[in-house]
């Protein structure tokens, strides 16, 4: 069977560029009250949620910490569990279930490596988003945070004072799970929700990966030679640990180029690879224009075209992000 007749990309939503009514197959959605541009702090990722004139209404849901980093890094007392720069978010230690259909060359796919684990530590559905190990101020470090989401402990930032959070005891310190409830973020983001929040539906993973694009995978030792459908990477870096597509000829992977990460058994795929959290300019460093949406390395098509929320993007040619490394 021909590589290009096997289906490599089931379930693949994070990188499509179709309208759907005003929001992105992706789930990137052009209403959001984030304007995407300058800096993390005006993007989704600040959980602060300080772009928003809604942001006091989450303070019922989760710990607003009052520091835009802190959700992720600190700069003492990081987690120990995962080799991540700087890391102060609990992780799931647990297994997942791995992606499973037909893959070209039939590649070797294992858990997810650190560049994934970070990202799934809020997306995977089993943490909350202000699930940290070391809270802002003295007293705020809790080594056990490392691996357990202990409602609890996030309760302690509420109690002492320190800043606005939900009432302790009331467990709404609330997931990305998929399924409305009580304890998930779904409860309001869901499709169709009277109180027209942003529906985050596509932004739950959950622990089940096979219905996305592989991460864990290794990538092709033999990309680029005759009959492989994959483009090689362009450059590696000098310790050995990433492989990249060095878009601009510098020698050093830029956020705006996509990555591997290697750690041990070969560059492999991982959210990272593909994702940037900090966001990306769809318009190249300095230009001011809008961020790529969902975060990714390369704009895979979405461009300003009129509708609501897409002023200012600027786009790659479509599909820009999976040519990258599919050869098709």
């Amino acid at each position: 069977m021909s590589h290009k007749n096997i289906i490599v990309l089931a379930g693949l939503s994070a990188i499509t560029s179709t309208f759907l009514g005003v929001a992105f197959a992706d789930g990137w959605d052009p209403k959001s009250q984030a304007p995407n541009i300058e800096s993390i702090v005006k993007t989704r990722h600040n959980l602060t949620v300080s772009y928003s004139p809604y942001g006091t209404e989450m303070n019922a849901y989760r710990n607003d910490y009052r520091e835009v980093c802190v959700y992720c890094h600190t700069p003492h007392g990081a987690n120990s569990k995962v080799a991540a720069p700087l890391w102060n978010r609990t992780i799931n230690t647990n297994q997942y279930t791995i992606f499973d259909k037909a893959r070209t060359l039939n590649q070797p796919i294992g858990q997810p490596g650190p560049n994934s684990l970070t990202c799934l530590s809020c997306h995977d559905g089993t943490i909350s988003p202000d699930s940290i190990i070391n809270m802002p101020g003295s007293g705020g470090y809790n080594p056990i945070m490392e691996t357990s989401n202990d409602q609890a402990w996030l309760d302690t930032w509420v109690t002492s004072g320190k800043g606005a959070g939900p009432a302790p005891g009331l467990n709404r310190h609330l997931k990305l799970d998929k399924v409305p409830s009580p304890t998930s973020c779904m409860a309001c983001h869901s499709p169709g929700n009277a109180f027209n929040a942003p529906d985050y539906t596509v932004f739950s993973i959950q622990t089940d990966l096979r219905d996305d694009h592989p991460i864990g995978i290794l990538f092709p030792q033999n990309a680029g030679e005759p009959g492989v459908d994959f483009n090689k990477p362009t450059n590696v870096t000098a310790n050995g640990k990433m492989a990249f597509f060095d878009r601009d000829g510098d020698a050093r992977p830029d956020t705006d180029e996509v990555r591997l990460y290697d750690t041990g058994e070969g560059p492999e795929v991982e959210c990272a690879s593909c994702h940037d959290p900090h966001g990306i300019q769809s318009g190249g460093s300095g230009s001011g224009t809008k961020f790529n949406p969902s975060f990714l390395r390369v704009n895979n098509g979405i461009v300003d075209n009129g509708t609501p929320g897409t002023a200012g993007i600027v786009s790659n040619t479509g599909s820009a992000l999976c040519l990258t490394c599919h050869d098709k």
